[in-house]
């Protein structure tokens, strides 16, 4: 009777695995190479591979030419120290098509015998949709700070709108950047589009002058207003001098001599 009651809970639980939507494998790691010995019919739906051509297997057929060597890594250390782990790889199915998989490991004892559990869920849309989300980012961050060289060495960027934290450290960062990578000497900020008001933190413009000028770059900043200069100036050591002027032309007229 009570192994009647053990086989009908195994084909229950069985049957409770094939119907989830999450692939579940698990390995033995007492075996030679960590073999898989259970998978359930989502993981063969999932990956493409009959139970056949599973069973006996370690894991690592469904890795392929983009899968992270980092995230692989991250499994064979959760393995070495017996501990949970969760890692999303590119993996590939049996017809070679890949698909973005989040690969949860839990080591589970059983009897003092040690088992690995894997769960994987095909994350695939969640993931192309977060690079979509990041490129779009990146556009919009591309067109909030435009930058062009427009002479040898000389590059302008155009500000519009209002000047966040945030956007001013993006500034910073990305005109450092392209300073640096295209050997430019002199770089001019247009603030004629930006919207300004009593709180306006010109001083932040003086950090982003201090860190090209330890880059052996020049900074100039155009369309600013002869109260708007002042303070700028105000903000700089003494023994520095950050030159402004009331449009791009004048500028440029001035580097070129």
């Amino acid at each position: 009777m009570e192994k009647m009651e053990m086989d009908t809970q195994i084909q229950l639980l069985e049957a409770m695995l094939d119907g989830s939507k999450v692939g579940t494998i698990v390995t033995d790691p007492e075996k030679e190479d960590n073999p898989i010995i259970y998978a359930n019919h989502t993981f063969t739906e999932m990956t493409g591979y009959g139970k056949e051509e599973i069973l006996g297997r370690n894991c690592r057929f469904l890795q392929g030419p983009d899968t992270s060597a980092m995230g692989v890594d991250q499994i064979r250390q959760a393995i070495k120290n017996q501990e949970k782990t969760t890692v999303i790889l590119r993996n590939y199915r049996k017809d070679g098509t890949s698909f973005w998989n989040r690969l949860a490991i839990t080591p589970v004892l059983v009897k003092e015998k040690l088992y690995f559990i894997g769960t994987q869920t095909d994350v695939t849309i969640e993931q192309l949709q977060e690079e979509a989300i990041t490129a779009h980012e990146s556009e919009i961050e591309r067109l909030m700070l435009p930058i062009l060289s427009i002479q040898p060495n000389v590059a302008t960027v155009a500000l519009v709108g209002t000047m966040s934290l945030q956007r001013f450290e993006a500034l910073k960062v990305k005109l450092c950047e392209y300073v640096s990578e295209h050997r430019i000497e002199h770089a001019l900020l247009d603030i004629t589009g930006l919207t300004w008001n009593e709180e306006s933190p010109l001083h932040w413009f003086t950090q982003i002058y201090e860190a090209l000028r330890i880059m052996g770059s020049h900074m100039y900043i155009t369309g600013v207003t002869p109260q708007a200069a002042t303070e700028l100036v105000r903000d700089l050591d003494r023994d520095n001098m950050l030159k402004t002027y009331s449009s791009i032309e004048k500028a440029l007229a001035d580097i070129n001599g």
